[in-house]
């Protein structure tokens, strides 16, 4: 379970490391990062956030194992736990916006060519 969690928050960590490469043939890198940045912006003016309560975990029974030692033995028993459900705030135009910001690239006349690590300079 332990696992499961550091994958989830180690997924996002890597794919924010990474940046978009959107090209147009004769068009310097740093024409092609301040027309992505400029879209960026006209998309999040277009699509404003729309704040809304999703379930995060959905409840459910979860397994506990609980062990003890007793008399140079070790004894464990596994429980079902009720584990109400989590909810948090997430972003209902997420989607809409990056697809705004998308069309706005291609209508720029760029094509996405994949990720490169994110450079720190």
């Amino acid at each position: 379970m332990m696992r499961r969690r550091l994958a989830a928050l180690t997924v996002p960590l890597l794919l924010s490391a990474c940046a978009e490469v959107w090209t147009r043939p004769g068009t310097p890198e740093p024409v092609a990062e301040a027309t992505q940045a400029s879209c960026r912006q006209r998309s999040e003016l277009a699509v404003p956030p729309q704040m809304v309560w999703v379930v995060v975990r959905p409840a459910g029974y979860v397994p506990e194992q609980r062990c003890w030692r007793r008399d140079g033995r070790d004894y464990c028993r596994t429980y079902r736990r009720w584990r109400p459900a989590e909810y948090g705030m997430a972003d209902a135009n997420d989607a809409p916006r990056e697809s705004w910001r998308q069309q706005c690239m291609a209508a720029a006349g760029f094509t996405f060519q994949g990720y490169r690590p994110l450079r720190l300079n």
